[in-house]
């Protein structure tokens, strides 16, 4: 799963050719200098266009462009800045031409997913017709089962007479139901592509756990620990509550089938809340990639940087949540 920037354009003619209500196709020369780009600022969050300044960045904040630049209110570049806060939402950095995020235009994903994620989908999907038609719908997430089952010839049988019973129930065409499923299919890939993902952060949070444990005797190492636990436990139970709730409201056939719109509606805005949630972990999975979980200077140097991406990024949530109790 990408969770990087926009899809990058190369224009050979200036902007003149790209069509400013699919791409950031800027006119003013402002959005010409090499190598700026927009992107939200570590610690407001507020979106700001980085331009370099010999060795130093500078930073100018998106709302203040247009005033500073004199760029026209009804202009099209104030339209694409109004856009920039909005779109970075959904990917990282955004430079001058590139693609407008699809989530912005259509309402699909602008990050790509495996195959692997696709057939847990349909796999799922499947199951769930194949349990309704014997009249015991269930959901089942393990990735070996759901590849045995999707496989199974009596499976594929089976699913047949669900669409012709799915169809007559509804009173549609079976085309239409085989539609509607595939559709349906696309749209829970990107949830499984996420659930993937997010079992990264969560062998941080267990990291975290173990670690606890085998530097007990550290006083420092250990309060250090215990706070980040305290940061991070409240993370995982709200994206273990995220995926519980889409699962549940995606577990019943007819009722998606039923409620199609709806329901890609509300698997659509699952999916982008959590895809803004883990963009930030970014950096910090690829840290934890591999590291042997033992007592070593690594892993402490390790701790230290986690400790401030914790307080950094959810401290205040914290603060806020104890504080309404």
């Amino acid at each position: 799963m990408s969770m990087a920037s926009a899809d990058h354009t190369e224009s050979s003619g200036g902007n003149s050719r790209l069509d400013p209500s699919v791409y950031f196709a800027f006119d003013h020369k402002i959005f010409q200098i090499e190598g700026a780009y927009f992107r939200l600022t570590h610690d407001s969050k507020e979106p700001c266009y980085f331009v370099n300044l010999g060795e130093m960045k500078g930073a100018i904040p998106t709302k203040s462009l247009a005033k500073e630049f004199g760029i026209s209110e009804d202009s099209s570049d104030a339209e694409l800045l109004k856009t920039v806060g909005s779109a970075l939402k959904y990917v990282k950095e955004i430079r001058p031409n590139d693609s407008i995020p699809r989530e912005l235009l259509d309402g699909s994903a602008s990050w790509t997913i495996s195959d692997s994620h696709k057939e847990i989908a349909r796999g799922r999907i499947t199951m769930q017709m194949v349990s309704w038609l014997k009249g015991d719908e269930e959901i089942v997430l393990n990735q070996q089962e759901l590849e045995d089952i999707a496989n199974d010839p009596k499976t594929k049988e089976a699913v047949q007479d669900a669409f012709r019973e799915i169809a007559a129930k509804l009173e549609i065409k079976k085309d239409d139901v085989v539609s509607k499923i595939d559709d349906i299919v696309r749209e829970l890939a990107y949830i499984e592509a996420l659930r993937d993902y997010y079992s990264g952060i969560k062998k941080i949070g267990n990291a975290l756990t173990r670690l606890a444990t085998i530097y007990r005797r550290d006083r420092t190492t250990s309060e250090e620990l215990s706070r980040m636990l305290i940061l991070i436990e409240p993370v995982i139970k709200r994206f273990d509550r995220t995926f519980i709730e889409i699962d549940a409201q995606t577990c019943e056939v007819m009722v998606i089938l039923k409620n199609f719109d709806a329901t890609v509606q509300t698997i659509r805005q699952t999916r982008d809340n959590l895809h803004q949630s883990f963009m930030v972990w970014g950096d910090m999975v690829e840290h934890w990639e591999g590291v042997v979980v033992e007592e070593s200077a690594e892993v402490e140097r390790l701790l230290k940087t986690t400790y401030q991406f914790l307080a950094r990024n959810f401290m205040q949530s914290q603060v806020w949540r104890l504080g309404n109790l």
